[in-house]
């Protein structure tokens, strides 16, 4: 019968060790996993912030196209003048 009780003992022992060992390596795993995703984080909001600004230079840069292109047209369409020959 004791010996019964000490193999029982033995296995609650093992396994309430186990259980702690493969807590803290849990643990250990969440925390790296929460690092890493903290950092892809911090990194997708840096691109976010550049692809922004990308964007509104972009717009800048569309609109004086335009702008440029509607100069262009006006030049062109601006009867030319002859030169003088004086």
């Amino acid at each position: 019968m004791m010996f019964i009780v000490a193999i029982l003992a033995s296995f609650v022992l093992g396994a309430g060790i186990t259980a702690l060992f493969l807590s803290s390596r849990w643990k250990q795993a969440v925390a790296e996993a929460r690092e890493s995703l903290d950092g892809m984080a911090e990194k997708y909001k840096i691109h976010e912030q550049e692809n922004r600004e990308l964007k509104q230079k972009n717009a800048d840069l569309e609109y004086q196209v335009g702008s440029l292109n509607k100069d262009l047209k006006y030049e062109r369409s601006r009867p030319k003048s002859l030169p003088n020959d004086e």
